[in-house]
């Protein structure tokens, strides 16, 4: 069975409603361009997408702001992130630097109380984007 947070949600589902703000201010962040390609993009044709795949990158970089950008659709799903290209853009030394940490950060763990305080943080964060946006 899956421990509870105090929130009485898994780790899983806070990691899940972390991502939910955390992705949706990255778009508002980037407002609606693909950091690689440089098209406009839109709804589920835009997305945050990850410089070092989340596959392998950890949770550190999973949700770093650094290491997440907006991205069309074609570039994230259809180019598998193009990631040369990405890379070029963030440029050698960026891309450098999150690899870097991305070894240094190997194995973090989060508790509730971790995913709990950023999804607080993401939300504020997106909510404020947005209401200057509206």
């Amino acid at each position: 069975m899956k421990k509870l947070s105090t929130s009485g949600k898994s780790l899983a589902q806070l990691k899940k409603e972390l991502w939910i703000w955390f992705s949706k201010y990255i778009r508002l962040r980037d407002k609606g361009f693909c950091i690689v390609c440089g098209r406009r993009a839109s709804g589920s044709g835009y997305h945050a997408s990850h410089f070092i795949p989340k596959s392998i990158c950890g949770l550190v970089l999973y949700f770093s702001e650094e290491n997440n950008h907006g991205t069309c659709y074609n570039c994230n799903i259809n180019l598998g992130g193009n990631l040369y290209l990405y890379g070029k853009k963030l440029g050698g030394k960026k891309a450098k630097e999150l690899y870097k940490i991305k070894l240094e950060t190997k194995g973090v763990v989060w508790g509730a109380k971790d995913y709990l305080e950023m999804i607080e943080k993401y939300k504020k964060k997106a909510e404020t984007l947005q209401s200057h946006i509206e």
